[in-house]
């Protein structure tokens, strides 16, 4: 695939004439670097790239990412842009694969990018990190939990928690707050998230006294798991471990509440939220997040009227503001970097000390990954409320 026939979007228009007017408003009460609202359109824009899935399987976990990496750019731009220059963000659909992601990062790279702000799934990001990496262009992504993500690349940042962190995290507490003394892990094997955060999940909590009945696995666009639930049925576990993504997740609990299955059912941050899909069959879950509204954590506060502008077709989701954050940690290094440099802008980046974001505050190791991140446990009942915060490292 060549820089032509990649799907290339703007999308500035879904952020409507009453959006922007929002927006408008409220910078006038927010003093940007430039002292407020400063018209930058004269100017050569700063290029940095977005890689998501805006098709494919990817495509429903992805739009929320997407959409709010745009709003966070608009905000951006009305206050003044970065080094007095318009930010613009080249949207680039990496089709849900690995393959795509590679592409898409080729024609990152082909353009001229001073950043690249994804993926979302970890095997997206696993795909373009080699690449941005050898041709020295950052890369932050908001949400790829996989270790390896950042592993000898220090061109490479994330937003988020790792999965050692999480799997950890969550394995102790399913053993030791929940008290379940048996668990069925059940893998999506197309994917490096799944497998690895349920390697990690097993390893905690077999060390705190559980015991792993079942191990199960699916493909990524499975949809039907009836063969699994009978297996599930005949071990009886106390509680399953699935740390799929919003679609397989959202299939499988309606299906295993269909079938009579009454095990309590644990996922991770990748479920996003499922409701959609499950329904009812979604109360008495549990699942990690990176950010929760009764716990912000954050000193962003600018971000709570983001939040505002959600609209019943994009409704907010949990992981917005380490999308909002990677757009925001990105525009200060590269001011205070003092140009659009990829390589001044790493610099800059490495050296980040206490952003105030809105999931909390940034500070990144020497593997670009941050450090005292906070895993959050959750559970459904019509809605995802707070029941415990582990802090990393």
């Amino acid at each position: 695939m060549n820089w032509c026939n990649c799907i290339v979007s703007r999308r500035y228009n879904l952020v409507s004439a009453g959006r922007v007017l929002c927006l408008i408003l409220l910078l006038l009460t927010w003093s940007g670097p430039a002292g407020g609202v400063v018209s930058s359109a004269s100017k050569e824009p700063v290029t940095i790239a977005a890689i998501f899935a805006h098709t494919g399987l990817a495509a429903e976990s992805n739009a929320p990412i997407i959409e709010m990496i745009e709003l966070a750019v608009e905000r951006v731009n009305l206050s003044g842009g970065v080094l007095g220059r318009p930010l613009r963000v080249l949207q680039l659909d990496n089709l849900s694969t690995p393959i795509g992601s590679r592409d898409t990062a080729i024609a990152a790279i082909n353009a001229g990018v001073t950043a690249v702000i994804g993926a979302h799934w970890s095997s997206h990001s696993l795909a373009i990190a080699p690449l941005l990496q050898k041709a020295g262009i950052p890369m932050i992504t908001p949400t790829s939990t996989n270790p390896r993500v950042t592993r000898g690349r220090n061109y490479v940042f994330r937003v988020c928690f790792l999965d050692s962190e999480q799997g950890r995290k969550t394995g102790r507490f399913a053993a030791v707050n929940l008290g379940a003394k048996s668990v069925a892990i059940l893998s999506n094997i197309d994917q490096e998230y799944s497998i690895t955060l349920a390697d990690y999940f097993e390893e905690a909590f077999v060390r705190f006294g559980g015991k792993v009945l079942f191990s199960g696995e699916y493909r990524g666009n499975a949809t039907d798991f009836s063969t699994l639930i009978e297996q599930l049925l005949l071990h009886n576990p106390e509680l399953i471990y699935i740390p799929g993504y919003t679609r397989d997740a959202g299939l499988f609990i309606k299906q295993a509440r269909g079938m009579g299955l009454t095990s309590t059912i644990f996922g991770g941050d990748g479920w996003d939220d499922p409701s959609g899909i499950a329904g009812d069959a979604l109360n008495g879950t549990y699942k990690t997040v990176h950010y929760h509204p009764d716990y912000p954590g954050g000193e962003e506060k600018e971000f709570s009227w983001l939040y505002s502008l959600k609209d019943e077709k994009n409704s907010f989701s949990l992981t917005n503001p380490l999308a909002y954050d990677a757009v925001m940690v990105l525009r200060d290094a590269i001011e205070r970097a003092g140009t659009s440099n990829a390589s001044a802008v790493r610099d800059a980046m490495a050296a980040t000390v206490s952003f105030k974001g809105a999931s909390g505050t940034l500070n990144f190791d020497a593997n670009g990954d941050p450090v005292g991140r906070k895993v959050i446990v959750t559970r459904y009942n019509k809605g995802w409320s707070v029941v415990r915060t582990m802090s990393c490292q």
